[in-house]
């Protein structure tokens, strides 16, 4: 009888130490359960949100650097056809412009650019925006890139890559149109360029 007692009392210490050791253990893994997931989840919440807001940002363009870039093309002579700094004719140097800065490929004729982007009216215009012209006949063939001040930039057949206004009897009597390409634009400048001296003409090469 002593024997058996001696025997069964360790089985009995071992079985209690054993279901302590399952309960701590069993404690533990709930304690980091509850520590984890939350941590995970909410992770990936605050990621899920970042990756939606980069998506719905509009890419921003600084148009300082844009004209502080195309002021030093100015007087690159007219080429008929061209589109590099060898010479430029209208539309070759908005296409050039446009690809340098801002990546965006253009197509290769004013007429073309025309029908592509957003149609604004001549009172909305925003730096950035394309004018265009009908220089010759019923068709536009004449393209430049609006910077404020009722002044855009553009390639003319007598001066190359210059500047001129809106309000030039030439070119308001040859007004056409306009479409804003890019949108997002950040207006970070003052106006860069001094006012165009007022000119009764500048006949320019179709392109």
């Amino acid at each position: 009888m002593m024997h058996r007692s001696l025997f069964c009392r360790p089985g009995t210490a071992s079985g209690k130490a054993s279901h302590i050791l399952h309960s701590l253990l069993l404690l533990v893994f709930l304690s980091l359960l509850f520590v984890t997931v939350p941590s995970f989840s909410f992770a990936s919440d605050r990621s899920d949100k970042a990756v939606a807001e980069q998506e719905v940002k509009q890419p921003a363009y600084s148009m300082s650097r844009f004209f502080n870039d195309a002021r030093q093309f100015f007087g690159v002579r007219y080429r008929w056809g061209g589109e590099t700094p060898e010479g430029f004719d209208c539309s070759g140097f908005v296409k050039f412009m446009y690809k340098r800065m801002f990546g965006t490929a253009l197509p290769r004729t004013s007429i073309e650019m025309a029908s592509i982007g957003k149609k604004v009216e001549r009172c909305e215009l925003q730096p950035g925006d394309l004018v265009f012209f009908k220089t010759r006949g019923r068709r536009i063939n004449h393209v430049g890139i609006f910077v404020g001040n009722d002044t855009f930039i553009h390639s003319s057949l007598s001066r190359g890559v210059t500047e001129d206004q809106l309000e030039n009897r030439y070119f308001d009597k040859r007004f056409a149109g306009a479409v804003r390409v890019i949108d997002g634009i950040v207006f970070d400048m003052p106006y860069l360029f001094p006012t165009p001296s007022e000119k009764d003409g500048d006949p320019v090469q179709p392109s």
